[in-house]
């Protein structure tokens, strides 16, 4: 946990504690008991909310601490959440900036 709430000044260093979190107080215990759950980690506390579904986790984190910051974490997979884009329907060919 981090003393100095300064250095949670980013979306990064937030990750990085929360992870850091996972890996020294969580995961022998969630990757042996959860896998594939999500656990959301409240990084001022240390502590670990678990639930089968992202948003569920993430709400009864939010129920129990709701000065907390979270990271969320998927058990036993290297992200939460994969993201990809295709080129199907000609994705890459239009501008990502909307028209006004």
């Amino acid at each position: 946990m981090a003393d100095d709430p300064k250095v949670l000044d980013s979306p990064d260093k937030i990750a990085e504690e929360g992870q850091r979190l996972y890996e020294e107080r969580h995961k022998a215990d969630l990757e042996q008991n959860r896998r594939g759950e999500y656990v959301a980690i409240d990084v001022l506390t240390g502590n670990a909310y678990v639930a089968r579904f992202p948003e569920q986790a993430i709400e009864e984190a939010r129920k129990q601490a709701p000065n907390g910051v979270f990271h969320l974490i998927r058990v036993g997979a290297p992200g939460a959440f994969k993201v990809s884009f295709g080129s199907r329907h000609g994705f890459w060919g239009r501008s990502l900036r909307q028209p006004r």
